[in-house]
This record gives C-alpha cells, sequence and structure tokens, in this order.
C-alpha cells in the first residue's frame, strides 16, 4: 500500500479530544482509522502549560514536532525535533510552552490499544511486553527554497540510524535535501516496517502526482522502493522507516 497525501496542514474537521486529566488537544486524521492502513495524523496542543501525562502505545511510531514549543519529559523541544518509540515503550508528559505546540504522530498501522496511562493500574499489564526504546534527534534545520534552488546533488543528513544486528534494525530518520528536478530512489520497504517521506521545504513528484509542502507518501513493507521528483524549486524530505518486526510482534494489542 502507498498513499499519498498532498498536504498534512489542520483539518477543517479536525477533531477535539480531551484527555482523562482534562487536557484539550485537535487532531487531524489524514489516513483512514483502519487495521493494515499506516496512520498519519497531526495533534494540536495549544493551550499554554497543558499536559498529556506519561503513557505508551501497543505499536511503534514516530512524533515530529513541528511548530510551536514545549518539553517531552526532561527534553524541551523545539521544531523540528523528532521522536521514536518502540510499541510498549512509555513516555511524556508532554508539556506544551507558552504558545502551544504541534506534532504530527506517524504509525505503520492503527493503534488499536490507544493511549496507555502509566498512573493507571490497568495499564501495567502491558508495561513489560516488549523491548523499550526512546530515539531523539533535535534541532534539526529546515533549508530554504534558495538553498535548495542552489544545490546541484543530493544531501543525505541521518539523524537517526540504528545498526543492521541491532535488535531494531531497520529504524531510521534520515533529511533528503534535492536540487531541482533530481530524483531519488529511496532503500527497499522490506527492510523495515514501514516508510513515511514528509515533505519540508519545496514540492515533488511521484506516480504522477505533485506534493506539496507538509505533503506525504506513507509506504506499507510489502512495496517496492519508491521514486520521487523533485519541484522546480527542490525538496527537503523527512524520511522515517520502522522498525523489522515479525507480523505478530505489534498484532497482539
Amino acid at each position: 500500500m502507498i498513499l499519498s497525501i498532498h498536504n498534512m496542514f489542520p483539518r477543517d474537521d479536525k477533531i477535539h479530544v480531551v484527555r482523562d486529566n482534562e487536557t484539550e488537544t485537535w487532531r487531524s486524521d489524514f489516513t483512514e482509522r483502519k487495521a493494515e492502513v499506516p496512520q498519519l495524523l497531526l495533534v494540536e496542543q495549544q493551550i499554554p502549560e497543558s499536559q498529556i501525562l506519561p503513557h505508551f502505545h501497543g505499536i511503534d511510531q514516530f512524533q515530529v514536532f513541528i511548530d510551536g514549543s514545549g518539553r517531552l519529559a526532561k527534553h524541551a523541544i523545539s521544531p523540528i525535533s523528532i521522536h521514536y518509540t518502540n510499541a510498549w515503550t512509555g513516555y511524556g508528559p508532554i508539556v506544551a510552552g507558552e504558545k502551544g505546540m504541534s506534532y504530527y504522530v506517524m504509525r505503520p498501522g492503527l493503534d488499536v490499544l490507544g493511549s496507555q496511562y502509566i498512573h493507571v493500574p490497568e495499564s501495567r499489564q502491558y508495561i513489560k511486553r516488549g523491548r523499550k526504546r526512546f530515539l531523539l534527534a533535535e534541532n534539526i534545520q529546515r533549508k530554504t527554497l534558495d538553498d535548495l534552488r542552489k544545490m546541484t546533488t543530493i544531501e543525505n543528513d541521518r539523524v537517526i540510524d540504528v545498526a543492521a544486528d541491532d535488535p531494531d534494525a531497520g529504524v531510521f530518520a534520515h533529511i533528503i535535501s534535492m536540487g531541482p528536478n533530481t530524483t531519488f530512489t529511496g532503500t527497499d520497504p522490506r527492510l523495515g516496517g514501514g516508510q513515511v517521506l514528509f515533505i519540508m521545504e519545496g514540492s515533488m513528484t511521484h506516480d504522477g502526482k505533485e506534493l506539496g509542502l507538509r505533503g506525504a507518501i506513507a509506504i506499507t513493507n510489502v512495496e517496492s522502493p519508491v521514486t520521487v521528483k523533485a519541484g522546480a524549486d527542490g525538496v527537503q524530505i523527512m524520511y522515517l522507516q520502522y522498525a523489522r518486526r515479525p507480523t505478530e510482534a505489534q498484532s497482539t494489542h
């Protein structure tokens, strides 16, 4: 399955969510909430100093902090930061700064279990189920269109990369910067648990479709490598891949 989304700016039909501690957020869904469908969504946590309490999910995920500022546990967070956790890994609290914050949540499939808050006794039965992993890449710089227009080669900044013999083999976060009309072919999705290409600046085309700023392509791990072409001004892409897992590894939630 390959899903192309022209852009992932906040939707007009965003969903108002009230958390257990009465924290309010707004969620924009960009993919169907169905099993086996990659999940791409935007969370707007706009109330200053609001907190999402420590919790975990039953599925691997990336969070991309894109606007505003705040704190993730003891880490000060500002754009652009990439956070990765394995299924069953606790994290938080997520605390919004003075002007709030927004972040994308990206998962290889549907989070059937939902948020499991660490302070809730009923959630503790899941805590030891899987290997824990917390990775954070901070201060990722967005290139300007002028920067991209001047480029004649492709740059790859590997901000997260785990070794091939690591238990979480397959996980990476790369920042791909491309000059005008250049092409890039990704790695084989079958080496990981699925991929996301997210446009940080500029535009690109894939399979005849043009994708603009904050556009994205979600790819399941049964597909062949994807090739994209930068637009007339170039493109900067955040290229993410989930860990390679046995089919059943995240299906017990």
